[in-house]
């Protein structure tokens, strides 16, 4: 770790998603057996600070890193108990917030170029000199969407990529005269907000994560017209541009999922060049497919799939 670029502090993740700090630089859980730290790195255009957490295994370490990408309007927090699993089985994970997201700065759920996000995961790839035979990413929904881009227009920066109900479209209808000012403000103001369509109930059937979302003060509840439009050119680019998605894949979809449209992610995986593609719907999952009951054995399975397709690292591989 980097002291003299970076600002370090404990970070302790419990279940809820919720997390505290102190004023430790470093913490072990001891029943996770982990060592957590978080730290903020400058973006490269100066704009904002990335807020990145990132999670040592103390024993079993199999020298593999696995970056996690959250969805639009959350952060990385949330995936604290997606974590602990992933890093009790030997994994270093580092799951930074999006700019505009979480306890990321710049303004919130904004966007002047999609690509900014592409190059705030050069940063971390960079800083944490991340290696691409021993790196895995996990990304869901909007993140999802960052990682095949990243993909797309970054060759080799990865061994494997496992999606979770990854934006490839919205089933949720935006109306008509919404879209229309909406278009508009993105061309005279951008930084207009607009209230998300996305009902909080299609999210998950797991009450008990929707009361904590509720109560989380680092979610984001609207977006702003620059960034919903950049998104969705992004997501033109992402199906014109499939053929140049290649590195093994794990998509996961949840078959009631209210929120994505399947059929334009069914047209994406169809043109993909991939040779390794992995495809799995899951019954009566919604959207947030870790979040669903049995998401301990869905992680497994994940991490089952990781295991063959990831390089064991040697000393000079490991992330730093």
């Amino acid at each position: 770790m980097d002291t003299q670029s970076t600002a370090s502090v404990a970070l302790v993740v419990h279940l809820t998603g919720e997390y505290c700090t102190s004023n430790e630089s470093s913490a072990v859980d001891g029943a996770a057996r982990l060592i957590n730290a978080a730290m903020t790195l400058r973006t490269l255009d100066g704009e904002a600070e990335l807020f990145v957490r990132k999670y040592v295994p103390i024993r079993r370490d199999n020298g593999c890193t696995l970056v996690v990408i959250h969805g639009a309007g959350e952060h990385g927090g949330r995936y604290g108990h997606f974590i602990e699993q992933v890093v009790h089985a030997g994994w270093t994970v580092i799951a930074g917030d999006l700019r505009g997201h979480g306890r990321s700065g710049g303004v919130p759920t904004h966007l002047d170029r999609f690509e900014q996000y592409l190059e705030d995961l050069d940063l971390i790839w960079s800083h944490f000199q991340l290696h691409p035979q021993t790196t895995a990413v996990f990304a869901h929904s909007m993140g999802g969407l960052v990682a095949i881009r990243f993909a797309q227009t970054r060759k080799e920066r990865m061994a494997a990529l496992a999606l979770s109900a990854p934006l490839l479209g919205l089933r949720v209808r935006v109306k008509m005269l919404k879209r229309a000012v909406g278009k508009l403000c993105s061309v005279v103001r951008p930084t207009t907000r607009f209230r998300t369509e996305v009902k909080m109930s299609h999210i998950t059937r797991n009450d008990e994560v929707l009361d904590n979302r509720e109560l989380d003060p680092w979610i984001q509840r609207s977006v702003t017209a620059g960034w919903f439009f950049q998104v969705q050119q992004a997501v033109t680019a992402a199906h014109l541009e499939a053929v140049n998605f290649e590195i093994p894949l794990l998509f996961l979809q949840g078959d009631a999922d209210e929120v994505v449209n399947h059929e334009m992610a069914n047209d994406w995986l169809e043109q993909i060049a991939s040779t390794d593609c992995t495809k799995r719907i899951m019954p009566e999952h919604f959207h947030e497919i870790i979040n669903e009951p049995g998401w301990e054995r869905t992680t497994q399975e994940i991490l089952k799939w990781f295991h063959p397709r990831m390089t064991p690292a040697t000393p000079s591989h490991r992330a730093a």
